[in-house]
């Protein structure tokens, strides 16, 4: 491939990297009351959040192998990409051994950082920012991408089973609101201006005369 080619193939790994980064996040970090509203309101995206979020075992072992598999190609692509250009520009100065291993440094820590950047940090943040969007807006893709790398979830998921009941874990998220939770909430909202210093009391009262 050219260079230029290759930076294009570099791209598209980012940009899966990316996706695949946001299904993870925006899943775990979506509030399942919220996503309930928009169920009822007729999205039927967000019910299909809610069903995966109650056994999301297969959808995050598409998500490790995607990332996994990606990154492992990107850092092929990368390295015969931008190395001879690198390690040439570098034997104006160095030994031809020397230039060899700068430019291989140098082209591994640029395109490291690149997928970091965007593939990680960025995508990352911007799905805990807006979690119930973004998971909305890739559930239609990951039924494909599920169903494409069928055998490899079974494997690899089974796996993650086993070691489960091997150490006597449950796999299921637990979505039960406790009284503890509730405070938490009324402090969170009356810090945020939206609820009064007075009504917080009033409610904090409430919630310990009930469990007294």
């Amino acid at each position: 491939m050219t260079l230029y080619q290759s930076l294009f193939v570099i791209g598209l790994l980012i940009a899966a990297s990316a996706f695949f980064s946001v299904a993870e996040i925006s899943l775990a970090a979506s509030r399942r009351l919220r996503l309930r509203q928009m169920a009822d309101d007729g999205n039927v995206h967000a019910e299909r959040v809610l069903r995966v979020q109650e056994q999301p075992g297969d959808y995050f072992t598409v998500v490790q192998i995607g990332q996994n598999a990606v990154a492992i190609l990107g850092g092929i692509v990368g390295e015969g990409a931008l190395s001879p250009h690198f390690s040439g520009f570098f034997e104006l100065w160095l030994a031809v051994p020397t230039a060899q291993t700068v430019g291989f440094l140098s082209s591994f820590l640029i395109v490291t950082s690149l997928f970091i950047l965007f593939a990680d940090l960025f995508p990352k943040r911007l799905g805990m920012a807006m979690p119930e969007l973004l998971a909305i807006r890739v559930s239609p893709a990951m039924p494909v991408c599920m169903t494409v790398m069928r055998p490899m979830v079974w494997f690899y998921s089974r796996l993650a089973d086993a070691l489960f009941r091997l150490f006597g874990l449950s796999s299921l998220r637990d979505d039960r609101i406790t009284s503890d939770d509730i405070l938490a909430m009324m402090e969170a909202v009356s810090v945020a201006g939206v609820l009064a210093a007075r009504e917080q009391q009033v409610i904090t009262n409430v919630v310990e005369l009930d469990t007294r």
